[in-house]
């Protein structure tokens, strides 16, 4: 009788435990609770993932980031957090049945190398990858799921995902030149070691990566290089700093604040790093830049030649997405006069680059609940203005980073499959001599 009584207690207790534990996680679940965009991604499945994933960044990364006492604790810390998350999300094993990788160093860069097991590929091409975060975050291990996910759906000799190095430590233009290493590295031995065609090579990127492919295809049209890339794919690309306050930058302030996606103080502080300027001495600079207060009269004069937002669609314009008036300037004349070479620079920032035509054809993809979303498009519009075939396609559900939560979200997949179907015919079709 006494055993019952014990065992009906221990039952109470762990019933007891049980419920403190379930109100424990429904308190914190309402307490981290974040209403998201209505139209961010567009199945029920992919809405309760990003009900998921986007407090857990939050939780995880941006609260404890922005108690850092400084800038360079918010970067260590993030990161830290973003490598070590996406080793959870990301492959657990370093081998592939379909593919042959290895980590390894081509002209002192570190490069990351995908090519198939039995060789037997829909072209002879080569894929060169350029991951994102902001010149400042990301490495061939964080995007080591992405990378290895893309090289098995395209069905080329070579897929490379290249480890450049990253500001504060290496300020512009080190990280765009390590790049462009791999890129010569490719074209030189890619026919030897891998059968790789030189002519079929399409240079990918996402966000600052995109950045650096663009810069990249502009540099080799301005040196005559042979051979020619043949494709540039530009996923959300980051291409200027000369305009913190587009309609997209105003909506994220407005709507998205406090979410756990790319924000305009962030990109103002790494686009900074990148430039050179020191943002741990000085974290009022990057508060300025928010206001567009780095920027002259003379460099907001070029910009207004480059970036006509009278081409972005009407829905982008109108008041549901930020017609709302920009934030008051806060002008800093010393970073005004630190900033003014990069920001009309087209390798720092390739949408100033005044002649688009004769660069690759390009893929560019944009996303409606990014800051970068205007300035991506503004970018396929004037390159198909200038003559280069361009697809420009725009995921209304979408939001910055969303390639990365390709096992988690369904809109990231079809986004791949996109991308895939659009290079592969690229290559497919190309007509080289």
């Amino acid at each position: 009788m006494a055993g019952d009584k014990k065992q009906k207690g221990a039952h109470l207790m762990a019933g007891g435990t049980m419920v403190r534990v379930g109100v424990l996680v429904l308190l914190m679940a309402a307490a981290l609770y974040r209403p998201l965009p209505e139209k961010m991604t567009k199945s029920t499945i992919d809405k309760v993932a990003m009900h998921i994933i986007e407090p857990v960044l939050r939780l995880s990364y941006y609260y404890p980031s922005r108690l850092c006492p400084n800038a360079y604790c918010m970067m260590w810390w993030t990161r830290g957090t973003l490598t070590t998350l996406s080793r959870l999300i990301g492959p657990l094993f370093d081998w592939d049945s379909n593919l042959l990788m290895e980590t390894t160093q081509w002209d002192g860069v570190k490069v990351r190398v995908y090519h198939p097991r039995n060789n037997s590929t829909e072209s002879d091409g080569a894929i060169i990858f350029i991951h994102g975060g902001g010149f400042v975050l990301g490495n061939t291990e964080m995007y080591e799921s992405m990378t290895r996910t893309m090289a098995k759906m395209m069905s080329t000799r070579l897929f490379v995902s290249i480890d450049y190095r990253l500001a504060p430590e290496t300020i512009f233009p080190g990280g765009l030149e390590d790049c462009e290493k791999v890129l010569e590295y490719v074209i030189d031995n890619g026919p030897s070691m891998y059968g790789v065609d030189p002519r079929k090579i399409v240079v990918m990127g996402d966000s600052a990566g995109g950045n650096l492919v663009a810069a990249i295809t502009q540099r080799r049209r301005a040196r005559a290089s042979e051979p020619k890339i043949l494709g540039q794919v530009l996923l959300y690309p980051l291409l200027q700093m000369s305009d913190l306050q587009t309609y997209s930058y105003r909506y994220f302030r407005r709507e998205m604040d406090g979410l756990a996606v790319v924000d305009p103080l962030s990109v103002a502080y790494y686009y900074l790093w990148y430039a050179g300027v020191d943002v741990n001495a000085h974290p009022e600079f990057a508060e300025a830049a928010t206001t567009n207060g780095h920027v002259s009269d003379e460099a907001r004069r070029s910009r207004d030649q480059y970036m006509d937002y009278d081409v972005l669609p009407a829905s982008f314009r109108d008041d549901a997405n930020g017609t709302d008036l920009p934030q008051p300037v806060q002008p800093s004349k010393e970073l005004m006069d630190y900033v003014a070479p990069f920001l009309t620079n087209p390798d720092f920032a390739p949408l100033m680059q005044p002649d688009l035509s004769d660069l690759p054809a390009a893929l560019i993809a944009t996303c409606e609940f990014d800051v970068l979303r205007d300035e991506g498009s503004i970018y396929a519009h004037r390159l198909k203005e200038a003559g280069v075939p361009t697809q420009w396609t725009h995921y209304e559900n979408g939001f910055h980073a969303m390639l990365n939560f390709h096992n988690e979200l369904e809109i990231a997949r079809e986004s791949l499959a996109d991308i895939k179907e659009w290079t592969m015919k690229l290559l497919r079709e190309a007509k080289v001599e």
